[in-house]
């Protein structure tokens, strides 16, 4: 069986992270990163795929989206660093949006899942938001710093066997046509 994975949209990401920041003040590097991780979650289990395709790890204070981090630690390519510089500004642990995120980067299935994730998560604190991830199955079912299969986002969640399944055949057929692809 195919393991799930995605290509990480950097343009998504930091218009998600402005969208975040503008939405609920008060946002920090740790606070965003799990807001992220539940849009990712909810839209993957909902229309199979997540917004922004990041590779999650388990680490100490959660699933962490491992690119983003990165790039909110000014620690990706100068490219992405200038991309993220253009919509947040990132002092200390505090990310501040500079500019209002570019919506036409996201599907409107996208745009639904970050609404509902702002009404959701937005008014949690991080401690709060560390202690939820906590409690669920990609972080308590992953090895301490590795990757969090994609696969486990669909626990707990009754009635996504149907999602998961498509998602598992669309990987299974980009495998086969990798081959063919040219990049």
């Amino acid at each position: 069986m195919a393991k799930l994975r995605f290509r990480f949209n950097a343009a998504k990401f930091v218009n998600a992270v402005a969208y975040l920041a503008q939405a609920c003040p008060n946002s920090t590097k740790l606070t965003v990163c799990k807001q992220l991780y539940y849009a990712d979650k909810e839209h993957l289990v909902k229309y199979g795929r997540p917004i922004l395709g990041d590779h999650y790890y388990r680490l100490e204070h959660g699933p962490v989206p491992t690119h983003g981090l990165n790039m909110l630690r000014h620690q990706a390519g100068p490219a992405a660093n200038a991309l993220l510089d253009k919509y947040v500004s990132v002092i200390g642990n505090s990310v501040h949006p500079k500019q209002a995120p570019d919506r036409k980067v996201f599907s409107k299935s996208d745009l639904v899942v970050l609404d509902h994730v702002v009404k959701k998560y937005g008014k949690l604190s991080a401690a709060a938001l560390r202690r939820k991830t906590h409690t669920e199955s990609p972080w308590s079912n992953s090895d301490d710093r590795c990757p969090i299969d994609y696969e486990l986002f669909f626990e707990g969640h009754p009635g996504s066997e149907e999602i998961k399944a498509l998602a598992i055949a669309e990987q299974e057929s980009r495998d086969t046509l990798r081959p063919y692809a040219t990049e």
